[in-house]
């Protein structure tokens, strides 16, 4: 889906401590977590696509982590606090739907676009998390 395609920036985040406990992050990685991912952070997110195919390369402070996908495939990565999990994709409509499934947790994690305004809708283990993002 090409309104997808481009680099985000991170604006802003609601509830993000919350739903990192609510998924069972580690008091330890949280800080860092906020550190390297939060709003003051700069965490950017590169989307490409083609057809299927996607590629997501998450930069922040730490570095950059590259994630490529096909939708509708599940696939083993790991968490940006380095836990593994199984990840799939789909698109719904307008939406691009993730579904990460982890040792003693699930989440779904759903980003919409409007013009050049991204959200990401994060929702596990009854906590949910909105953060916004803009295209660079």
């Amino acid at each position: 889906m090409a309104s997808f395609n481009g680099k985000w920036e991170i604006q802003s985040s609601d509830n993000f401590g919350e739903y990192m406990t609510a998924i069972g992050v580690a008091e330890e990685k949280k800080a860092e977590a906020i550190t390297f991912l939060g709003d003051e952070s700069k965490m950017s997110y590169e989307i490409i696509n083609s057809g299927n195919d996607w590629e997501f390369r998450v930069g922040t402070k730490a570095g950059e982590k590259t994630i490529k996908f096909t939708l509708g495939q599940e696939f083993d990565t790991f968490t940006l606090d380095d836990r593994p999990i199984k990840t799939t994709f789909s698109l719904d409509g307008g939406n691009l739907n993730e579904c990460q499934k982890g040792d003693g947790f699930e989440t779904t994690n759903v980003r919409t676009v409007d013009g050049d305004s991204m959200t990401m809708t994060m929702s596990g283990n009854g906590v949910t998390c909105t953060r916004k993002y803009k295209k660079v």
